[in-house]
């Protein structure tokens, strides 16, 4: 539903999975891109599910499943954080 197909000219993959070739990505010393939300709670994700259930049932899934499945992030605030940290010093 959403993915980065392509990653800028001379972009630097940062992270990549099985299902999507660019989750993150660095482009120049100032600029940096990533295809997930670790600022969402699992309230904000079931929303946004909801809000997209057509799209991802047009798409062959089910939004019903895809909401079940959404789990905490323990790890996300740390992530942001450590981001942060060194986006600044870039």
């Amino acid at each position: 539903l959403q993915t980065v197909l392509r990653a800028p000219e001379g972009a630097a993959i940062l992270a990549r999975s099985a299902q999507d070739n660019c989750h993150a990505f660095r482009w120049g010393a100032h600029a940096w891109g990533v295809q997930f939300h670790p600022e969402f709670a699992t309230h904000h994700m079931r929303g946004y599910v909801r809000a997209r259930a057509e799209c991802i049932r047009q798409h062959g899934g089910c939004a019903r499943s895809v909401a079940r499945d959404v789990s905490a992030a323990p790890l996300a605030r740390q992530l942001l954080r450590r981001f942060v940290r060194q986006a600044r010093n870039a």
